[in-house]
């Protein structure tokens, strides 16, 4: 059964809290512009970020910055609950500036970012949250600044909760063996973003047969292979489009691109451009593509998560 406690939202912000009690799994890849909060109020989840997958559980908050790859999936006991914010910086930037305090980039950070709210913190996190569902809710006069207000309070209470967070990445890892696997070929398609080698390649590199690196890597991910190496390829374009001179044939040739036409025909895929425009447009993606199919994921999955 899956009972859907919450969903609402303005222009920059949605939010939802759903409560499940079947063995439900994140299907499609997934990654998006926005700022997500990821709060699990009961039971425990496998989250993928980036390349590691981490286990986490109750009272536990997870920051995922825009174009971060992340997929939840069931981790024992299948049932849970779970409040998700999906928050555009062009919303709180200027407001949390306003204030004196750090931009959302700068409060997500450069990592993936987790953290363990104690339990005697949870009924001010709790708080909060449900403050900002009634504002939405309710919508009383300027509820808007409301809003913005107790988000501002939520991202103080969680940083100050952060430096004393119990919530540790080593020992809070996926320790199975399938999600330790696809750890080391996500890591090693990072790490070696030009590599050429195909997928019966890499199987044979890690130990394992074509058809299992392929079915878990799914799994975990929501990617196949290929597609999450075009990804970290794109990402790493981006990067060179927006602080390099190198030319577009020069960049696609140094992010592992066998040809041109391929290279501008997976990025526009992903970030609804060319490289050229992207480069022109002062590498940054107009607002009208922030549900493109691409860095959106395309599926609609923000609330199935």
């Amino acid at each position: 059964m899956e009972q859907t406690v919450f969903r609402g939202g303005t222009e920059g912000l949605t939010v939802e809290q759903v409560v499940r009690d079947y063995d439900y799994s994140m299907a499609a890849r997934h990654f998006h512009d926005t700022y997500e909060l990821y709060y699990l109020l009961e039971g425990q989840r496998y989250y993928f970020i980036d390349r590691q997958t981490y286990l986490v559980k109750a009272g536990d908050v997870v920051f995922i910055k825009p174009n971060q790859i992340h997929k939840t999936s069931t981790a024992g006991n299948p049932c849970h609950n779970r409040i998700l914010f999906q928050i555009s910086g062009k919303l709180m930037d200027p407001f949390l500036r306003g204030c004196g305090m750090e931009t959302m980039d700068e409060v997500y950070g450069e990592d993936a970012l987790i953290v363990s709210v104690p339990e005697r913190g949870r009924r001010e996190i709790d708080g909060l949250m449900a403050q900002i569902q009634r504002e939405l809710g309710d919508r009383p006069k300027q509820y808007l600044t409301g809003v913005k207000l107790k988000l501002a309070s939520l991202f103080l209470a969680l940083s100050r909760y952060e430096k004393k967070s119990c919530f540790q990445k080593e020992t809070q890892t996926a320790q199975t063996w399938k999600h330790q696997k696809v750890y080391e070929v996500a890591d090693y398609l990072l790490r070696h973003p030009c590599s050429q080698e195909s997928l019966e390649e890499l199987a044979k590199r890690f130990f394992v047969s074509r058809s299992y690196l392929s079915r878990i890597f799914r799994e975990v991910t929501g990617f196949s292979v290929n597609e999450y190496k075009n990804v970290n390829r794109i990402k790493k374009s981006q990067q060179l489009l927006a602080r390099s001179d190198y030319s577009v044939t020069e960049i696609s040739e140094l992010t592992g691109f066998e040809n041109l036409t391929y290279y501008e025909r997976v990025f526009k895929k992903y970030v609804g451009m060319t490289p050229l425009k992207y480069r022109k447009a002062g590498c940054s993606r107009p607002e009208t593509q922030e549900s493109s199919p691409g860095w959106s994921g395309s599926t609609g999955e923000e609330s199935r998560r």
